[in-house]
């Protein structure tokens, strides 16, 4: 055998044995840390279980009220909220249970709709903050109602801008986009 021979083999052997020490490196480094998709799981479980303590926190009191069924208190302080925590859906989410609580099905559809506007998380059935049931609920009672006031009012705008908002709740809920 010539050198040249011997040089190629040489050369053949060392990228051989690079390449095969690569993949030990590899599978014994992904053997040592997590995958991605169970670190991100881990993270979004974590920020899920935060907002519920930070909204229990926050909305102690209003919830409070609402047990106790001083309604219109529970209102006015989740209004109070809402000017300095614009930003936060759980008011609003909030907000439209009280108004069902009142019978005011318009504005309660109205406020779940901003709701999910702003956090779509509340109609994603693979979160902890799913609260499709409490919507159905107040879509099957609000949808009769508010299609005998449009046969009364046809001209209200309020009722049709409600209608709408159920429209686009059952939409969201089936899981359809915007």
């Amino acid at each position: 055998m010539d050198w040249f021979y011997r040089i190629n083999i040489g050369l053949l052997i060392v990228l051989g044995l690079t390449t095969a020490g690569m993949l030990v490196n590899h599978e014994m480094e992904a053997m040592g840390r997590p995958s991605t998709d169970q670190s991100k799981s881990a993270a979004l479980k974590k920020k899920y279980e935060d907002q519920l303590a930070k909204n229990a926190w926050i909305y102690k009191e209003v919830l409070t009220l609402e047990k106790k069924g001083e309604v219109d208190e529970a209102i006015n302080r989740i209004k109070k909220i809402m000017k300095s925590r614009p930003e936060d859906a759980y008011s609003l989410v909030l907000l439209g249970r009280l108004y069902y609580k009142q019978g005011h099905l318009a504005q309660a559809v109205h406020s779940y709709r901003k709701a999910i506007q702003k956090d779509p998380d509340y109609v994603d059935k693979n979160t902890p903050l799913f609260i499709g049931d409490e919507i159905m609920k107040l879509i099957s009672s609000a949808r009769g109602k508010l299609n005998r006031e449009k046969k009364l009012k046809p001209n209200d705008m309020q009722i049709r801008t409600a209608i709408n908002d159920i429209y686009y709740l059952q939409r969201r809920i089936a899981g359809g986009c915007e």
